[in-house]
């Protein structure tokens, strides 16, 4: 009997100190959020049912994966999980990219103001934001959502989810924009660049921040505004500050661009660009003193 409890603490002792070799310490960042309770999230406000949310992107490998509880983090009150220690570093370099939109609940169901548990498993990567679907047997919202119109849903979901919950993001009604895409699709990095050039955006590089979508030429632009998003978003929404001077609200254009103050401004035109150039403190001094106005132009359309 104690040779069997011997052989039988041999084969134990390791395999446990195996398992106390995966790292446990438990990961918290940021003060809970006010509106977990409006969250999609399970038992102890777990995120995703346990599904890695950094595993959903190309840097993550692109294919949803179940994360482990050893590798998990609390950010800002939510739970998540990860399948590596590498992705849970990722997670905490940029939180919020990873974060899946609408609360994690169905993209799809949110275009009509609605709460629909999701399946882990579909999902899209839309904007470079995680969108997740309710898949079950008579609906498949994923196949819905693309033959009804990104786009159109899209901003059907972000009005619904803004109304739900006033101030999560920015108010937008100042801003011009093409179905939520800022500059025309042009780069934001390339047009405050040491050489500014108008370089169109492509789509499979878009990235959305703060609820305005914005492309980019290549993936070192992308992770560029990614890192220092308020380095390169237009200011005034992408109006023409002239313009806006004279109490009118016209969409500016990439091509008409400069940088002042470490701020992007555009203009309709290269006449106003010139003007603004030339005494950029009294345009300014106007705007700030002008009543507020509503878009009148639309903005441009988007390069192909």
């Amino acid at each position: 009997m104690q040779y069997f409890l011997r052989t039988l603490a041999l084969v134990l002792i390791p395999t446990f100190a195996l398992a106390q070799a995966v790292p446990t310490q438990p990961i918290e960042v940021g003060a809970p959020r006010a509106d977990l309770a409006t969250l999609q999230l399970g038992k102890g406000n777990l995120a995703i049912d346990g599904w890695d949310p950094v595993a959903y992107f190309p840097e993550g490998g692109a294919k949803p994966s179940k994360g482990r509880a050893e590798w998990s983090l609390t950010y800002r009150g939510v739970v998540y999980r990860f399948a590596s220690e590498a992705n849970r570093k990722t997670f905490l370099a940029a939180p919020d990219r990873y974060e899946p939109a609408y609360g994690g609940w169905c993209a799809y169901a949110m275009a009509d103001g609605k709460r629909v548990e999701i399946d882990p498993e579909s999902f899209l990567i839309q904007d470079g934001e995680l969108l997740l679907f309710y898949n079950g047997i008579f609906s498949n919202t994923r196949k819905s959502w693309g033959k009804e119109g990104p786009a159109k849903l899209r901003a059907k979901a972000d009005a619904q989810w803004r109304k739900q919950h006033p101030g999560s993001e920015r108010d937008l009604s100042g801003w011009h924009l093409t179905d939520g895409l800022a500059l025309g699709g042009f780069d934001p990095v390339e047009l405050v660049s040491d050489h500014p050039k108008a370089v169109p955006g492509q789509s499979e590089l878009a990235w959305r921040y703060k609820g305005v979508t914005y492309r980019f030429a290549n993936v070192a632009n992308q992770t560029a505004f990614r890192l220092a998003p308020w380095s390169f978003e237009p200011a005034l929404g992408g109006g023409d500050a002239v313009e806006l001077a004279q109490g009118k609200s016209t969409a500016g254009v990439a091509q008409h661009a400069l940088v002042h103050d470490k701020q992007l401004y555009v203009f309709a035109n290269q006449a106003n660009r010139d003007r603004f150039a030339a005494d950029p403190a009294t345009t300014l001094k106007a705007i700030a003193k002008a009543e507020p106005v509503s878009p009148e132009s639309p903005s441009p359309t988007p390069p192909k």
